[in-house]
This record gives structure tokens, C-alpha cells and sequence, in this order.
């Protein structure tokens, strides 16, 4: 499996190119395109292999609460799937259930039947490439979608710019937010509630599949003066998240994570289901920066952390 994932869903992949590396690659695009030749990753496109399991599987939300999660790999949220711009792309999905399940990362651009397992079907193919930049969510295609979303079947893809970051290299933070529907039994095992799936009403909101994940005691550490680049996914599947870092301002923000697409100075950024972005930013001097969705109800509901800057 050639893939690049992250243990604790907080940094990892590959990194970004140096500034001269930028400038060097830029300027090659440029003589290409003033020959008519320019195309992605001309020289250096890959062929990416992806094969992921469904499987059911118990996972932590923290707090001593456990559910019975549909899931890639066993993991919620699933592994980090990263590629560059131009890549070929292969992506494979043994299903180990009963149930039907399938796989949709949105940075493919191909028919919607290429994407859905029908019940019994235990292996899934298909093959696209990676055109456009940016950070994208993937999740399963199989009815009903709401219920496997909200059960765990979702995770991130990166397509890394074929000639890097345009501000250079960063501390990587990959952060999902995501919605957990239904309240613990005795055992601390949570039951799905459907209607409320239905309704949009969740009892937990997340950042990489736990409940205050990033408390007091267990930080995303940052350096003082050092950029920060958050790759973002509100995979919803209901609620719009207004992602916000107390102390700081986001200096440049991707919209979907495509650099032709920058806002500079930005507060707070909207995304609604399904949506991403990178966000970056620097903090000056030393202490707690927490993160949020500012949407205080789904903050309350989990969905907050803490950045600690280090000198």
C-alpha cells in the first residue's frame, strides 16, 4: 500500500518543496507553457497506489465512550491519502463486511458509478489523476451515504502543488471535523440515532474522531515564529463549521486548499459539509492558542482544541 498516513492525524506526508525549489519549478512551467506544453507534473508524476479495507470496528471517542464504527483501515478518522498534482492516481477498497460499501475522495473527476460497491461486491477499482491542487475529503457512496458517513467511513486526501506550497514549508496540521449521532448506553457504547442524523442534530462534534482531542494535556505543539498549515476537512455530515484559532489570524487561506484561490488576513473561515481549505499562520510569542469551531454549540459538543507555542 503506497500511502502516506499519519498516526495522530496532527502532522505528516510529504514536505513541501524550498522556496528556490518554488521559484526553479515555476519558472520551468512558465517555458513550458510558452511552448504549449505545459501539463502537471510533466516530468515528475507518479503513480500513486491506494488499497484500503471496510471493516466494522469498536473505536475511542474519548471520555470512556466507544461506538461500533464503519470504517477504512479500522480507523476513524481513515488513513491520509497524498499525492501531487499530475499523479496517477489508483485506488483500491476490499470490503470485509456484509454491508455494501464504496469510496468517493472528491479530487477525482469521474463518473459517480466508479465509486459505489453494491452489496456483495467485495473489491472496488478505479484509477484517475490528480489535476487539481488543493485538500479534499473522501467517504463512502453507499446508501444510505448520510448513515456511512456518520458512522466513520471518511477520511482526507492531499494533492500537493506541483511546485510546492507557494509559502514554502510549514508545520503540518491535518484536522478533520466530523459529527457523532447518539448518546452512550450504560456501558459507555454509543448507540446511532438516525433521526437525529436525519434532523442534523448531534450529540458530540470532533476533530479527528475525539472529543476534545487536543485538550490542556495533550496539545498540538507549534514553534514561535514558525509558519503553521492546517489542512482542513468538515466532513460534516450535516453542520457548517467556522474554524477559528483565538490569538491569531489567518495570514493566507485556501479556498478547497487551491493556491489559485487565496484569501489573505482572514478571521474566520466557513466550510460547509464536504468542504476544505488550508489555513495559515504564525503566532509571535509563546503560550496556548486555543481552536474552534465558532459555532458555539458544536464547540461545546467537542469540537475545540488547543495549539501551544513553543519558542
Amino acid at each position: 500500500m503506497d500511502q502516506q498516513a499519519s498516526d495522530t492525524w496532527t502532522t505528516g506526508g510529504r514536505k513541501p518543496a524550498g522556496t528556490a525549489r518554488l521559484v526553479c519549478a515555476l519558472s520551468a512551467l512558465a517555458a513550458l507553457a510558452a511552448a504549449g506544453l505545459a501539463g502537471p507534473t510533466a516530468a515528475a508524476a507518479e503513480t500513486r497506489n491506494f488499497t484500503l479495507n471496510a471493516k466494522h470496528h469498536v473505536v475511542s471517542v474519548g471520555r470512556g465512550l466507544t461506538y461500533n464504527a464503519w470504517t477504512y483501515d479500522g480507523t476513524v478518522p481513515g488513513p491520509l491519502l497524498r499525492v501531487r498534482q499530475g499523479d496517477q492516481v489508483d485506488i483500491t477498497l476490499i470490503n470485509n463486511t456484509t454491508d455494501a460499501h464504496g469510496i468517493y475522495t472528491h479530487a477525482a473527476q469521474i463518473d459517480f458509478g466508479s465509486f459505489t460497491g453494491h452489496l456483495g461486491q467485495k473489491r472496488l477499482s478505479y484509477s484517475f489523476k490528480a489535476l487539481v491542487p488543493g485538500v479534499f475529503d473522501y467517504h463512502c457512496t453507499a446508501q444510505p451515504v448520510l448513515d456511512h458517513i456518520a458512522s466513520g467511513m471518511f477520511g482526507m486526501m492531499i494533492v500537493d502543488p506541483v511546485g510546492g506550497w507557494p509559502n514554502g514549508e510549514a508545520e503540518e496540521v491535518m484536522l478533520i471535523e466530523s459529527e457523532i449521532y447518539g448518546l452512550p448506553d450504560a456501558h459507555g457504547r454509543i448507540r446511532p440515532d438516525h433521526a437525529r442524523m436525519v434532523s442534523g442534530r448531534p450529540h458530540f462534534v470532533v476533530f479527528n474522531g475525539v472529543v476534545n482531542r487536543y485538550d490542556l494535556g495533550h496539545p498540538i505543539k507549534i514553534k514561535v515564529g514558525k509558519l503553521v498549515r492546517v489542512f482542513l476537512v468538515n466532513i460534516g455530515p450535516n453542520g457548517f463549521s467556522s474554524f477559528h484559532v483565538i490569538g491569531a489570524l489567518f495570514s493566507t487561506v485556501y479556498r478547497s486548499g487551491n493556491p489559485a484561490d487565496a484569501l489573505h488576513n482572514v478571521q474566520t473561515f466557513e466550510l460547509g459539509p464536504g468542504d476544505a481549505a488550508v489555513l495559515e499562520f504564525r503566532v509571535d510569542r509563546a503560550g496556548e492558542y486555543p481552536f474552534l469551531d465558532h459555532g458555539m454549540g458544536r464547540a461545546y459538543k467537542g469540537a475545540e482544541g488547543i495549539f501551544r507555542a513553543e519558542p
